[in-house]
């Protein structure tokens, strides 16, 4: 079975996997002086547009256009937009305090953990020094510094992977990759890069105790 091979490295997903936070959740609260601009700034940008998520997490434009847009749309400070991202990024949890303890088990047995993330500028900037993941994680794998998302294959390769693999000196059989996401083009399988795909924390962290036990 999958969590009884010994891997080199595993790569952990961030958004729906080590984390469920979300950007501006602080608006959601009903006694927040701003909780009328949550469900606009939202429905804008996570619902009305999909490409554009993908574009922001390709790094085809960073945070400041998502906020020009908001303004744009709704007249809503720019700075003010930023700042309540930039909280919102900096205050994310993991979905279980076991997460860190098990991810040293993992390092102490030799494995090398990395987290592998579609994810925005924003990680970058806040949520990576705010959560100071860099104590903990050997390394970042960031689809905006990529340019790329982790299923944007070719025939017989895995971009966002490639160049990890190859200066680490592994081979796709040698890694994990731990997400909430399966690879429909089956480009993974035939290559031989294993995902285990998790239903929810529950779930992960019950796959995540096995894989560290």
């Amino acid at each position: 079975m999958m969590q009884q091979k010994q891997y080199k490295t595993i790569f952990f997903d961030w958004n729906k996997t080590l984390s469920n936070s979300l950007f501006w959740s602080q608006l959601e609260s009903p006694s927040h002086e701003r909780h009328d601009w949550h469900k606009n700034i939202v429905s804008l940008v996570f619902i009305e547009n999909k490409k554009l998520i993908d574009d922001w997490m390709r790094a085809k434009f960073d945070e400041k256009y998502i906020a020009e847009l908001i303004y744009k749309r709704f007249g809503y400070s720019k700075e003010v937009v930023l700042a309540d991202l930039a909280e919102s990024c900096e205050d994310m949890q993991l979905v279980s305090s076991e997460i860190l303890g098990l991810i040293n088990n993992l390092k102490k047995k030799g494995t090398n953990c990395v987290i592998a993330t579609d994810n925005m500028d924003t990680f970058l900037k806040y949520t990576i020094p705010a959560l100071k993941l860099d104590s903990h994680f050997d390394d970042f794998l960031v689809s905006f510094e990529k340019r790329m998302l982790k299923f944007d294959v070719g025939e017989n390769s895995i971009p966002f992977f490639d160049d990890y693999l190859k200066s680490h000196e592994l081979s796709y059989g040698d890694v994990l990759l731990i997400d909430d996401c399966v690879d429909k083009s089956g480009v993974y399988a035939k290559l031989g890069l294993d995902i285990l795909q998790i239903a929810d924390s529950e779930d992960f962290i019950g796959k995540l105790r096995t894989l560290a036990g």
